[in-house]
């Protein structure tokens, strides 16, 4: 009985949703142009030689030596340093166009095989393979056939075989879905809002059962191609027996509001009332007395405005506003200028290098009016969801008012819901701060008022 070993792409993301890759599978990827076909080959390969110590061959029909050199070297895969170490061999066939040049062609890649003892093959692509038959595509059919055969498939060399998917068609044509592939990922691409958004749909692969059908991706620079999954919930700390807590305590108020770590907290700020100032001077005290490294994200400030802000507050509370601001790292960001999936990526590398205590997120409301509201909700959710499992304390600035809260989007699924709105009284102008849900009470309600002027000046707080 003969027994295929497994191996892995190699592309993250993809490897948590295909862990049943047998050696010597055959992989079609198709797509409009410009969709990323030859970026996911290129990285499947690069990945081979970089992870796997798998040697690899690029064939391809339609662009040069110096140009894919120059692409992907761009995305961060220097091809040209693998292949002085005689590790992988890119062959340009741009100039084959009959059947008779491809029959020697075919000859010489299976002996590069066998010579680079290579692992991976990409060809690119088996549209332009199809058209050199003219009017006898079953006889290029025939070849093809013949080649994987001898070649991928009896030396167990993993393959990716790119194809041109028409405009306005859903099948490749050609016959090629008839091949010998064992997988089946179609890639398109969307504007939505004036920004780009890229999708994998994965139809077939043998040996593994698809959850996740379609998955965004993004291609940027140093890690080329990006998949973003859902997040998995293992880890998620417990509400109920909590590593540790942070208090909000009040100067002239019995009341003080505990955040577990990990959880994650929603403030509706009425549309009237800044976020910055509620966020500096609920803050800043904490920040300094527990030493928390932050990060705060907004949507409505620049970062000037935020830093002057913090250590505005760090002075008047007597606080060292220079340690304040080497506590917090402040991101200020146009999402106009990003897709959801992009901004994802980058706020998940800030996370990774930063590894912050607490993060805030300022002008959610900002964000969702940009963006489209099933791609904005995939992202928060998935957001949420990591900071938990990471230990991350989150606390998110929205404005809106406790009449709308249901419009928001996710608010059943925060731990924390915190209705920040002005009150007018004969003594004064104050700010009501009164917690709608608290993570494991069952009637949280009470209200917390804290003059305007205290708020503003970040003092007495």
């Amino acid at each position: 009985m003969c027994i295929l070993s497994l191996t892995k792409l190699g592309i993250k993301g993809l490897d948590d949703i295909l862990n049943q890759i047998y050696r010597g599978s055959i992989i079609l990827v198709a797509g409009n142009p410009g969709t990323g076909k030859t970026t996911i080959g290129a990285k499947f390969l690069y990945e081979g030689l970089r992870q796997f110590n798998e040697n690899g061959l690029y064939l391809s029909f339609v662009e040069t030596k110096k140009d894919f050199y120059r692409n992907m070297l761009n995305l961060g895969m220097n091809f040209e340093s693998y292949e002085k170490d005689n590790r992988f061999k890119y062959i340009e066939a741009v100039t084959v166009t009959d059947i008779n040049a491809l029959i020697d062609l075919l000859q010489e890649v299976l002996n590069m095989i066998d010579k680079l003892n290579a692992k991976r093959l990409v060809v690119d692509s088996i549209s332009a393979v199809m058209q050199m038959g003219d009017k006898d595509e079953g006889k290029i059919r025939e070849l093809m056939h013949n080649f994987f055969y001898r070649g991928p498939k009896l030396k167990e060399v993993t393959t990716i075989l790119i194809a041109e998917l028409p405009y306005g068609k859903k099948s490749v044509g050609y016959g090629i879905e008839e091949f010998i592939t064992d997988g089946v990922v179609i890639l398109k691409s969307k504007i939505i809002k004036r920004k780009l958004i890229r999708l994998m749909e994965i139809r077939k692969m043998r040996g593994n059962e698809i959850s996740v059908g379609e998955v965004p991706f993004i291609i940027v620079p140093n890690d080329a191609v990006v998949i973003n999954i859902p997040e998995s919930t293992r880890g998620m700390p417990s509400a109920t027996n909590p590593e540790s807590v942070i208090k909000l305590k009040f100067k002239y108020s019995d009341y003080k509001i505990e955040f577990p770590k990990g959880s994650q907290t929603l403030f509706v700020i009425h549309p009237s009332i800044d976020p910055l100032i509620i966020s500096s001077s609920l803050g800043t005290s904490i920040i300094h007395a527990e030493k928390y490294k932050v990060i705060y994200r907004s949507y409505l400030h620049g970062e000037k405005t935020v830093k002057d802000r913090f250590e505005m507050c760090a002075k008047n509370l007597s606080l060292n506003n220079k340690e304040i601001g080497e506590l917090i790292s402040v991101v200020s960001i146009n999402p106009t200028k990003y897709s959801v999936d992009e901004l994802y990526y980058i706020i998940n590398k800030l996370e990774e290098n930063i590894k912050p205590n607490i993060v805030v997120v300022e002008g959610l409301e900002t964000l969702y009016d940009l963006t489209s509201r099933e791609s904005f909700i995939n992202s928060q959710y998935n957001g949420l969801i990591k900071r938990m499992v990471n230990g991350i304390t989150g606390y998110y600035f929205t404005r809106g008012t406790k009449e709308n809260l249901l419009d928001i989007p996710l608010i059943n699924f925060y731990d924390n819901i915190i209705n920040v709105e002005p009150v007018i009284t004969s003594e004064g102008r104050f700010v009501k701060i009164e917690p709608i849900r608290i993570v494991m009470k069952a009637a949280p309600f009470f209200e917390i008022l804290v003059n305007a002027d205290y708020i503003e000046k970040c003092i007495n707080m």
